[in-house]
C-alpha cells in the first residue's frame, strides 16, 4: 500500500516514509471503528480520539485510480483544507509518542513507522497550509 499526497497547484509530494503504508493502514481501520470490526488499529484510532484527535481530516481520502466517472467524483471531493490535516497529524504524533497504550497498540498493529510518517505527513500539510493550498490524500494498493 501507498499513500501519495498532493498539494493544489504543485503536483505530488515526494513521498512519505515506507510509502506511508502504516498511515493508510491506520486511516483505513479508523474509518471502519463503531462497527463491531477488532483490529489493534481500530483501538489505536480510538485511543487517539480518547485523547482528543479529530480524526475526521484522516478520512479524506481516496483511491488513486478512478475507474469511472463516480471515482473522479470522489477523487475530486478529496481535496480538503490543509490546516485542520496539519492540526490532526500534530495531535495524532503527540498522542503516538506520549501515551504508553497508543505506543502499545501501535506495536500490536506492526505499525511503528506510523509516528514518523505522521510527522512527514503533518509537515507537507503546514507547508500547504502557510502557501494556502489544499491538499489530496489517495491510496494504492
Amino acid at each position: 500500500m501507498r499513500l501519495a499526497v498532493e498539494i493544489e497547484g504543485e503536483g505530488e509530494a515526494d513521498a512519505l516514509p515506507g510509502g506511508g503504508a502504516a498511515l493508510v493502514a491506520f486511516m483505513s481501520f479508523a474509518e471502519v471503528r463503531g462497527f463491531g470490526a477488532r483490529h489493534p488499529l481500530i483501538a489505536l484510532a480510538e485511543r487517539a480520539a480518547a485523547l482528543g484527535v479529530r480524526l475526521g481530516p484522516l478520512a479524506a481520502f481516496y483511491e488513486r485510480e478512478a475507474a469511472d466517472a463516480e471515482d473522479e467524483a470522489m477523487l475530486a471531493r478529496a481535496w480538503q483544507d490543509a490546516a485542520p490535516l496539519a492540526a490532526t497529524l500534530t495531535a495524532l504524533g503527540e498522542a503516538l509518542r506520549g501515551d504508553d497504550f497508543a505506543r502499545t497498540l501501535t506495536r500490536r498493529a506492526d505499525a511503528e513507522t506510523l509516528p514518523d510518517e505522521a510527522d512527514a505527513l503533518r509537515a507537507l500539510a503546514e507547508r500547504a497550509a502557510r502557501a494556502n493550498r489544499r491538499v489530496r490524500l489517495t491510496y494504492e494498493l
